[in-house]
């Protein structure tokens, strides 16, 4: 059993990665930590309870965290998800509240109580794991491991040329998240763009799942289609964050290979470009993918949620 937070700020990959969390039963979800990312921290922590709101497990804690990164200002991605996060979806008001422990908090709280038990999932900017830790070093000896949806390694990047959107909006707390000794492995756009999924498939999904969960799917990948990629030509729906959290539980999905990567934090053009050099084996920091079994994931995904939800 994979005891797991989830540090995220949905966005429509991440609630997919929510829903696939909730599916799995490798997986006990302690808590979601929320971030500003996508959209603002009001929109990000929202979605996450109303999430799990609709997904009837509001046993889950949500706290939340960062509302701007470490130094500077917050860029969102409204335009790929929508004003509110989740496309066009408009979710009831949920019925319960944040946990009242900033994120950073909380995830202190539970890993110090569990050594070695709980593994962090970053699938938004890294602020809260930052922030974590700078106020308890601790965590890095204590966490299990941590899982991250960042960086472009061997690849062009989503939001700039050189850099991918979750590292691109603080590329400082990824400086942090980076060198911060812990067991980690980041999931970079190397893989994610490897592993798509169709209108097609999520029209396949319209048979198995339950109406309110059938609903929030498919109209929020209709945004994404319909609004975001008709400008640019094409039909994919990447799965980054599910991709990240199925690793949790799967990681020979990835084939993986040691590296040092570290973050660039001046550069005019190169703002947030994760580079990495795989011939430092004796530094490395970071266990890196460089290859996916797309077909695999593709299945599990679809599997899963379709059982999970008759």
């Amino acid at each position: 059993m994979h005891r797991i937070i989830l540090d995220t700020d949905p966005g429509i990959d991440d609630a997919l990665a929510l829903f696939l969390a909730l599916a799995s039963p490798e997986i006990q979800l302690e808590a979601l930590t929320t971030v500003c990312g996508n959209v603002n921290l009001d929109h990000t922590t929202r979605n996450a309870l109303a999430l799990l709101s609709l997904a009837g497990r509001e046993d889950i804690p949500v706290a939340a965290g960062a509302s701007r990164p470490l130094i500077l200002p917050h860029g969102d991605a409204a335009s790929v998800h929508g004003q509110n996060g989740l496309g066009q979806l408009q979710l009831p008001e949920p019925h319960i509240a944040p946990h009242p422990q900033h994120a950073a908090d909380l995830i202190i709280e539970r890993v110090m109580q569990a050594p070695g038990e709980i593994t962090l999932v970053a699938i938004g900017p890294l602020t809260n794991l930052a922030l974590a830790l700078r106020k308890e070093p601790r965590i890095a000896r204590a966490v299990r491991e941590v899982y991250i949806m960042g960086g472009a390694l061997r690849v062009p990047g989503n939001v700039t040329p050189a850099a991918e959107f979750n590292i691109y909006c603080d590329p400082h707390a990824a400086h942090v998240v980076f060198h911060a000794g812990w067991p980690l492995r980041i999931v970079s756009l190397d893989v994610t763009h490897q592993v798509s999924l169709t209108p097609e498939d999520f029209a396949q999904l319209a048979t198995s799942l339950d109406g309110s969960v059938k609903h929030a799917i498919l109209q929020m990948t209709d945004f994404y289609f319909n609004v975001f990629q008709a400008e640019i030509a094409t039909k994919a729906f990447h799965m980054h964050d599910p991709l990240c959290l199925a690793a949790t539980f799967r990681p020979d999905l990835i084939t993986w290979q040691p590296a040092y990567v570290d973050v660039e934090l001046q550069g005019a053009l190169t703002l947030g470009e994760t580079v990495a050099d795989f011939k430092r084996h004796t530094q490395a920091n970071i266990q890196a993918p460089v290859a996916v079994d797309a077909a695999g994931f593709r299945t599990l995904f679809l599997e899963r949620i379709g059982q999970a939800y008759p």
